[in-house]
């Protein structure tokens, strides 16, 4: 097995520890939470202070980290260097500050009377989350030298914690006997979480008695420029407009909501996207990271066929894996999404638009998954030159999706909200797909190597004409459904899913015979 396989074995593996269990803590908050607050509060909250949040996170530290990432050896044995990563990484601070005033300064100036506007504590939420994002802004310097150093369990610890303690937070500011505003319970759980992960990894580093070497006035102030490596900080602001550009098409769909519905289609959205991505999300976002992680650091070994044919084949797997996943969710989502909703959140949300929206969303979370995959390859493995085009595609992709996104919220509502941004998803994805083929032109590979057997695509379609039939008989009459035909639905689709396992496993027997490598070799 490749050394990059081998890291991406190892990180996808404390990620997706970590993306579990905070997921899960967080969903048990949201069924908590969304019971006891109404849709317009719930949409606020997890809309367009959400929105607050990644926006200011986004601008002030994804292209610092991948340019950090990008300057380190895969496989060299000594520490990445500190004189050219820990000045780069000391810039998320600066334009944390300055991201977290110009963001929520405009905020406020277009809040207009809505929830929250009378008492003040959508202003005071609003600062209270600008507050967070930049205090999380301060512990980047060390996630980025641990991620360099390859420490993935101390960021399943702090990540954990963090997502653990902000839950518990969250609970505790909305009992009733506090008389805590909701909008400012959400902003101050928020700054727990935030100073959960500042103390927590620089904790780490104070341990390891590194912090002279991390921390320096001459670093705040970035006077130490000179010290970063010009590939670095070339790669540094291609990285930043891509992670602008990114973050807008990633986050089209939310910011068409926070524009053109009201607040309580916007609880209705934020529910369904707290809900649909528990499951997808939570395996498919540690490929995307150890992806990168693994890729970007093997970019500047030398490029011989075998390594690129070792490259390409590793890749197809994991695409693979991915469409495999995907099709389980597109099969057995769309059937499931009513009873879903109706065991989490009750009857009341169960009879909303939600789960149509669901339905819809699970084509949507699929095609983010393979294109967030697709997407960190192209990145990691991008030249100076491939990443101008990227850009510029990501341009085209931001404008193209702005525009379908507003016609088709305008005539199909969430739902069609929803829809625009699994047509964006594509679209990208074969714009990767067509940039995965020529970086592999002097290898062996194809896309179709990705696609699963013909068996395996039979039985996902069977499975899903099956369940869409159970559900059509037990769970037909929806207002007056009972706890008894749902249980049957729910067992049906529990057998046939048990069944489709099995095909695949008989099917798929040289995928599953890459992934026990995996856990098998640590070098080839």
């Amino acid at each position: 097995m490749t050394v990059e396989g081998d890291v991406i074995a190892r990180g996808f593996g404390h990620l997706l520890f970590s993306q579990v269990s905070s997921r899960l803590v967080t969903f048990v908050l949201n069924v908590l939470v969304v019971r006891r607050l109404p849709p317009e509060v719930y949409g606020i909250a997890v809309i367009q202070f959400h929105l607050i949040t990644t926006t200011i996170l986004t601008f002030s530290r994804e292209g610092v980290r991948r340019a950090c990432l990008r300057g380190v050896q895969l496989g060299n044995k000594s520490e990445p260097d500190f004189k050219s990563i820990v000045p780069l990484s000391w810039f998320c601070v600066p334009q944390g500050l300055f991201w977290s005033v110009v963001v929520c300064s405009i905020v406020y100036a277009f809040s207009g009377e809505g929830v929250g506007a009378d008492d003040g504590s959508y202003t005071l939420g609003v600062l209270l989350h600008g507050l967070a994002a930049f205090i999380e802004t301060l512990s980047e310097p060390p996630y980025i030298m641990s991620t360099c150093l390859l420490v993935f369990k101390l960021q399943v610890t702090v990540e954990t914690a963090a997502s653990i303690a902000k839950c518990f937070a969250t609970l505790i500011f909305l009992l009733p006997a506090l008389k805590i505003p909701p909008l400012v319970a959400f902003g101050l759980a928020a700054l727990v979480y935030s100073s959960t992960l500042l103390v927590g990894y620089w904790s780490y580093f104070l341990y390891k008695g590194k912090m002279r070497d991390m921390v320096s006035l001459r670093y705040l102030a970035l006077r130490r420029v000179g010290d970063i490596e010009g590939p670095m900080l070339s790669a540094y602001s291609s990285f930043t407009f891509q992670a602008i550009e990114k973050h807008f098409l990633g986050e089209g769909e939310k910011f068409v909501m926070a524009v053109f519905q009201p607040p309580y289609d916007q609880g209705v959205y934020g529910l369904v996207n707290n809900l649909g991505s528990i499951v997808v999300r939570t395996a498919f976002q540690p490929f995307e990271q150890a992806i990168f992680t693994a890729f970007s650091m093997s970019n500047k070994k030398e490029e011989k066929v075998d390594s690129r044919q070792g490259q390409a084949d590793l890749l197809t797997l994991i695409v693979k894996l991915v469409i495999v996943f995907a099709g389980i969710c597109i099969a057995f989502g769309p059937s499931y999404s009513f009873s879903v909703l109706w065991f989490s959140y009750g009857k009341k949300w169960a009879l909303t638009e939600a789960p149509r929206i669901l339905s819809v969303y699970c084509f949507y979370i699929s095609s983010m998954a393979l294109n967030g995959v697709t997407e960190a390859f192209m990145h990691a493995t991008a030249d100076e030159a491939a990443l101008k085009q990227i850009n510029i595609s990501l341009v085209i992709f931001s404008v193209l999706h702005s525009l379908i996104s507003v016609a088709l919220v305008k005539t199909g509502g969430t739902a069609g909200l929803v829809l625009a941004g699994c047509l964006s998803m594509l679209i990208r994805v074969g714009y990767c797909f067509v940039y995965t083929s020529k970086y592999f032109s002097h290898a062996k590979y194809s896309p179709r190597s990705t696609v699963p057997s013909p068996t395996s695509m039979l039985f996902l379609l069977v499975s899903a004409a099956a369940v869409y039939a159970s559900e059509k008989i037990h769970v037909e009459n929806r207002e007056d459904v009972a706890l008894g035909a749902i249980l049957k639905h729910v067992s049906f689709g529990g057998a046939v899913g048990l069944t489709l396992l099995y095909v695949l496993y008989r099917s798929e027997r040289d995928l599953l015979r890459s992934l026990a490598e995996f856990r098998k070799k640590k070098n080839v």
